[in-house]
C-alpha cells in the first residue's frame, strides 16, 4: 500500500495517536476530541491528495525554496492555525504538533510494512515535502496573526483610553477655574468613574493578551439600568467637550443584563465618533426605547453624510471618514478603531448595529440589544 494510501485509510487511527500528544500541548485546559480533531483530519486528507499529484523536478525545487505549490494545503494550514491561536498555543507548540504528526504517520506505517523500497523512498520523501510546506505556511500565518493582534492591542488601548483621559483633563482644568465646591465635588467623581473605565479597560486587554488572541470579548452581565448607563456615558463626554450639546431621550425603567462597562465604552464610542464627524454646532442626541424584548439605543447627529462607498466597511478595523471639524481637519488621532470595536461589543451581547445617513436626515448609529443573554457571552474578533 502506498504512504497516500496508506494515510486515507488510518486516518482515524493516525488522529487518535496524534490527539494523545496534542493534549499534552495544554495540560491545563480540557479540550474534546472533537477540538483536537477539528483540522488535522482534513489536512491529513489533504496531504494525501497532494502526493497524489504528479511533480516535475522544477515543482519540487521550488517546494524545496519554501515556494508553495499546493492551494489547499495553504487553506487548511491557515484554518488550523487559527483553531490553535484560539486554543492559546504557541509557535513552538504549534511547531510540536506538526512534528508529532509527522512522527505518527511514519511509525505506524513503519509498523505496517515489512521492508521498505524506491517506492516507499519517494513517497517519504513526497510526505516530508508537504509536511514541511504545510509547517512553512503554518508559521507564516502564525506570525502575521500575532503581528495583526499586537496592531490591534496597541490600537485600542490608544483609543479606548483617548475619551476617559479628555474627560479627566477637562474636569481638571475647570476645577482650577470654578470656586464653586459643589461643582468641584461633582467633576471629582466625574474624574474617578473615567479613572475606573480606564482601569478595567486595561484590565481586560491584558487578559485578551494573557489568556489567548483571537478568542474573544468576555461579556460581564448584570442587571442594568440603560437610563442610567446613558447618563454616565454622556456626562463624561460632556466634561470632554464642554462646548458641545448633547441632549438624552431615554425612557424610563429600561432594564437588562448586560456590560455596563462595556456599553459605556459603545455608547463612548459613538459619541466621540458624533463629536469628530458631526457638524461642530449641531446637538448630538442619545435616545432609548424598549422594543419588544430588546431595546433600541440611537445616537443622532447632523454632518456630512457618510459616503455610501464607506457603508460596508464602516465596522472594519482601521476605517477612518473625514471629520466635520470646522476647520476641516482631524485633531482627534482616531485610529479607525472606535466602530469596529462598538460592533464586537455589540455582537457580544447578541445585538446588532448599524448605520444610516442621509443629508435630509442625518446620521443615525442603531444599536439593539436583546435584554436578557440569547446564547454565550463571547465573540470572536476578526
Amino acid at each position: 500500500m502506498r504512504l497516500a494510501e496508506f494515510i486515507r485509510a488510518n486516518i482515524k487511527e493516525i488522529a487518535a495517536e496524534w490527539e494523545k500528544f496534542a493534549g499534552t500541548l495544554i495540560p491545563d485546559e480540557e479540550f474534546s476530541a472533537s477540538v483536537l480533531r477539528n483540522s488535522i483530519e482534513e489536512l491529513l486528507r489533504k496531504i494525501a491528495r497532494d502526493m497524489d499529484q504528479p511533480q516535475s523536478d522544477a515543482q519540487q525545487t521550488r517546494k524545496s525554496e519554501g515556494k508553495t505549490q499546493s492551494k489547499s494545503i495553504v487553506d487548511v494550514s491557515k484554518k488550523h492555525v487559527e483553531d490553535r491561536i484560539k486554543m492559546g498555543l504557541s509557535s513552538r507548540q504549534l511547531i510540536s504538533e506538526f512534528r508529532a504528526l509527522r512522527a505518527s504517520v511514519i511509525r505506524l506505517w513503519q509498523q505496517d510494512r515489512d521492508r521498505a523500497d524506491k517506492t516507499d523512498l519517494y513517497d517519504l520523501t513526497r510526505f516530508n515535502e508537504v509536511v514541511d510546506e504545510a509547517l512553512t505556511e503554518a508559521g507564516a500565518r502564525y506570525s502575521q496573526k500575532m503581528d495583526e493582534s499586537r496592531e490591534l492591542f496597541l490600537g485600542v488601548l490608544g483609543h479606548d483610553l483617548r475619551n476617559p483621559l479628555s474627560a479627566i483633563s477637562g474636569s481638571a482644568e475647570l476645577i482650577l477655574r470654578a470656586p464653586d465646591h459643589e461643582r468641584n465635588a461633582m467633576l471629582a467623581r466625574q474624574m474617578l468613574v473615567s479613572v475606573g473605565r480606564m482601569s478595567h479597560m486595561i484590565t481586560d486587554l491584558i487578559e485578551l493578551t494573557r489568556v489567548r488572541w483571537g478568542n474573544g470579548i468576555l461579556i460581564h452581565r448584570a442587571p442594568t439600568d440603560m437610563r442610567e448607563l446613558c447618563r454616565k456615558a454622556v456626562m463624561e463626554m460632556q466634561a470632554a467637550y464642554p462646548d458641545r450639546v448633547f441632549t438624552l431621550d431615554v425612557e424610563n425603567n429600561l432594564y437588562g443584563e448586560w456590560d455596563e462597562l462595556k456599553l459605556i465604552q459603545v455608547l463612548s464610542n459613538l459619541l466621540g465618533n458624533a463629536v469628530q464627524h458631526g457638524s461642530p454646532d449641531s446637538e448630538i442626541i442619545v435616545a432609548a426605547k424598549k422594543t419588544g424584548d430588546e431595546v433600541d439605543l440611537q445616537v443622532h447627529n447632523e454632518g456630512p453624510v457618510i459616503p455610501e462607498k464607506l457603508m460596508p466597511r464602516l465596522f472594519d478595523r482601521f476605517v477612518q471618514g473625514k471629520s466635520g471639524a470646522a476647520n476641516g481637519k482631524d485633531r482627534s488621532g482616531s485610529m479607525g478603531l472606535g466602530l469596529y470595536i462598538a460592533k464586537q461589543i455589540v455582537v457580544a451581547h447578541g445585538g446588532t448595529i448599524n448605520a444610516h445617513s442621509s443629508k435630509e436626515e442625518g446620521n443615525t448609529f442603531l444599536v439593539c440589544l436583546p435584554r436578557t443573554a440569547p446564547h454565550d457571552s463571547m465573540v470572536k474578533i476578526i
